[in-house]
């Protein structure tokens, strides 16, 4: 338990970035606390802009995810404004998901780029559910292009942070903005397809979330030159498993 410990730990900087996850996890209750006051908002975003301007670093890597994570946590509070359970719940979620951030940014994790990619695939599933939770019926227009925006920023910063950060002399990803547009129109396009399901909101947030994840490894094993039958096969059994699994525990009603 030691070892596994010390491998994720990769130095004391660790609790540095602990107190910045309970500084911005009572802002954020603190925020829901006082009702969303405009005093409560002032302090929460002064809080927000101590932590990043001054102590981040390496902040320019993700600013897109830093700003979403923030944007997201405050619109999970307002949606769950009259369960105060929930409303807690959500601050802890959003808590553990921005001390991944910070240990990314702080170089704590050893395994960076696993650890990022799996904060990157929470955030599109906390997105996710955001917009199939809302109603799509006001705002067309604007929640196609705000949801394709988020979907190629997260994308552009994971390919440019990945980038940085590996040094495979093979690791070249080629026209990642194009790349990015791409996975975002192909990803709202799928948004809308999944709409048509009557399987509600949390599966059909996991399913997007699912294709992201698969498209988004897919694109990361060929740049490097490790694409194979192997690796094509594995994946393609865990997404039909996962499938069938969403399927079998949505209620199919109309």
């Amino acid at each position: 338990m030691v070892k596994k410990l010390n491998s994720l730990f990769a130095s004391k900087p660790w609790r540095s970035a602990l107190l910045k996850v309970l500084a911005f996890g009572f802002g954020l209750f603190g925020l829901y606390f006082f009702n969303f006051s405009v005093p409560a908002f002032l302090a929460f975003l002064f809080l927000l802009a101590g932590i990043y301007f001054y102590q981040l670093p390496g902040r320019g890597h993700f600013r897109m995810s830093f700003l979403i994570l923030v944007l997201v946590a405050i619109f999970v509070l307002v949606f769950f404004a009259s369960n105060f359970y929930l409303a807690v719940l959500s601050c802890l979620a959003f808590s553990f998901l921005f001390y991944l951030l910070m240990g990314i940014t702080d170089l704590i994790f050893e395994n960076r780029q696993a650890v990022y990619l799996f904060f990157n695939t929470c955030l599109f599933l906390a997105v996710f559910l955001i917009f199939f939770g809302v109603d799509k019926s006001k705002y067309f227009l604007f929640i196609n292009a705000l949801l394709f925006l988020v979907i190629f920023l997260l994308f552009k910063e994971c390919f440019n942070f990945l980038r940085s950060v590996n040094h495979n002399s093979l690791f070249i990803i080629h026209n990642s903005l194009f790349i990015a547009l791409v996975f975002s129109f192909l990803g709202l396009e799928l948004f809308w397809a999944i709409n048509l399901l009557p399987i509600g909101f949390i599966n059909s947030a996991i399913l997007l979330a699912l294709f992201v994840f698969l498209t988004r490894d897919f694109t990361l094993i060929y740049f490097s030159g490790r694409l194979n039958r192997r690796f094509l096969v594995n994946h393609l059994l865990i997404f039909a498993i996962l499938v069938v699994f969403i399927f079998a525990n949505s209620k199919w009603s109309i």
